[in-house]
């Protein structure tokens, strides 16, 4: 059973902390003014427009800015301001973590890496959703569907999607950005994915660059270890719905075989109105020849 931290409440203190690029204005403004127009109180990192090259700060001053929210009992949520690149170099950092008590995490795209470490080498359940300074900050965002997932508004969380290969399947949730989790493979950081339910998104990724990223994770192994498998939107992917269309019957042959149910268009991480799904929960799939769902079981603390 891994650790469900407490849901988030009005009023509640939210690190904000940057583990990948660097961010910019009006992002941050608008991004802050989001969390608390939700009714968080915010709590950011000290000059969090600094930047060097494309990273925010270096990743030991990451982890200790980690540290510092996971150690303030006042702070109940930590969100990660923006993705980009950088989050991979403090993942041999992060074993010095000491974390007291589990937190509401809400990440996405290049901090994906983070959730995988708090979900595998912590136990920890995390929030795969919009960025701070991101899709916060754009209002491109459920807010309804966030509040019932970070507060408890709702349980269980139901997701609608398409269907590319039809059954049934329970597992733990995981996974996260696409490229993120291919350039995994072949390390010691790879998530788990025996018996799971994989999600996998991405964004700004041409068909080939998909089918070359997707083909990676065939031969690795990774589909013939999971229970079901999830896509997100792919936005700006695809040039047209018959580039799509074309994309999704070569795959539909690729992992009928498979005998797994696979559902397509699920709107996280980089979607135009993303939710927030839990990682490292117990999740059912349904995905009948009509239509999908993937219902998520949140616990009892939710």
């Amino acid at each position: 059973m891994r650790l469900r931290p407490d849901p988030l409440a009005p009023g509640d203190a939210i690190g904000v902390f940057l583990p990948s690029s660097p961010a910019r204005e009006p992002f941050r403004s608008q991004g802050i003014q989001a969390l608390r127009d939700l009714g968080f109180r915010c709590r950011e990192v000290k000059d969090p427009l600094s930047g060097e090259g494309f990273r925010s700060r270096p990743p030991q001053q990451a982890v200790e800015e980690l540290q510092a929210f996971f150690s303030d009992p006042e702070v109940k949520g930590l969100w990660v301001g923006r993705g980009g690149y950088g989050c991979n170099e403090l993942l041999p950092l992060l074993d010095r973590l000491v974390i007291p008590a589990a937190k509401v995490v809400v990440a996405s795209s290049d901090a994906s890496y983070l959730l995988w470490h708090l979900m595998e080498a912590r136990d920890m359940v995390v929030f795969y959703g919009p960025m701070a300074y991101g899709a916060l900050a754009a209002g491109e965002y459920d807010r309804g569907q966030l509040l019932a997932a970070l507060t408890a508004n709702q349980a269980p969380l139901h997701f609608h999607g398409q269907v590319l290969c039809p059954g049934r399947a329970r597992g733990v949730l995981s996974g996260g950005c696409l490229t993120n989790f291919v350039s995994l493979i072949g390390t010691r950081y790879l998530p788990r994915v025996k018996g799971s339910i994989l999600l996998l998104e991405d964004v700004n990724e041409r068909p080939y660059r998909l089918d070359r990223l997707l083909w990676q994770c065939e031969q690795a192994g990774v589909f013939r270890r999971i229970d079901a498998l999830i896509l997100g939107e792919f936005p700006r992917c695809f040039r047209d719905a018959l580039e799509k269309d074309a994309f999704y019957r070569r795959w539909r042959e690729r992992l009928s075989g498979l005998r797994i149910p696979v559902l397509y268009d699920l709107p996280f991480g980089h979607a135009a109105a993303a939710q927030v799904l839990p990682l490292g929960v117990r999740a059912e799939v349904q995905a009948d020849e009509e239509s999908g769902s993937l219902r998520c079981e949140i616990g009892v603390k939710w």
